[in-house]
């Protein structure tokens, strides 16, 4: 499988094996294909796998018990994703859901962590992945507790669209999407959205997006791009 091969001298952990290892990964590999708004994984199951996105998007997704929809982060093409029940054996704490349609290599946890455990940086590389997810989340709850609507709005703005000032950019977040990531309602990101553009800081339309003052955004956010 010579493309899997050329994927991992860029990927975390894979980069790190010798050349047999590489080789016996791949000849291992499951190569799965999914629709877009299909689960890959849902929270609550065991899903002891690795996969690496060879194309497509995903997003972690948290539903709450009163069925909230919460994004704790995107992954895209190139991305390793580590199924926590891989390491612990334990339930998945989020859903993993496909945005786009997406192609994997999936390898379940008998087939990799022998090879894994033998190889001192690609489990380092392990552990720093697991780390940035822990990450991810404290911005989520960071966000949640100290950035209203408006701000977690501004902050997703600018990390998702990054046009030249006045340059319109396409509009792919629909409103739900936007709800879903900063943890609010449809209705109450119309109107957020609504508000910047009165007040100068965005001109937005069904199919098109850009920045008029990025400066205020970004103090609104809190500063820096998250």
């Amino acid at each position: 499988m010579p493309k899997l091969l050329d994927c991992f001298a860029g990927a975390p952990v894979f980069s790190k094996l010798i050349a047999r290892e590489q080789a016996l990964l791949a000849d291992g590999a499951q190569e799965k294909t999914f629709k877009k708004d299909e689960f890959v994984c849902w929270q609550g199951e065991v899903w002891p796998y690795v996969a690496y996105i060879a194309s497509g998007r995903l997003e972690w997704a948290m539903l709450s018990p009163e069925g909230r929809r919460q994004v704790v982060f995107t992954l895209h093409p190139c991305e390793v994703v580590w199924g926590h029940s891989v390491v612990d054996g334990l339930s998945m704490p989020a859903s993993l859901e496909v945005r786009e349609d997406a192609a994997l290599y999936l390898w379940e946890r008998d087939v990799i962590l022998p090879i894994i455990q033998k190889n001192a940086q690609a489990a380092w590389d392990v552990s720093n992945i697991l780390i940035q997810y822990m990450r991810n989340v404290r911005e989520v709850v960071y966000g949640f507790a100290f950035h209203p609507v408006a701000g977690r709005l501004a902050r997703l703005l600018l990390t998702h669209y990054k046009p030249v000032d006045g340059q319109p950019a396409p509009r792919n977040l629909s409103l739900d999407q936007m709800a879903d990531t900063v943890g609010t309602t449809r209705e109450l990101v119309s109107r957020t959205l609504h508000r910047f553009a009165d007040e100068g800081l965005i001109r937005v339309n069904r199919v098109e997006f850009a920045f008029l003052d990025r400066e205020r955004l970004e103090s609104l956010a809190g500063g820096s791009e998250r």
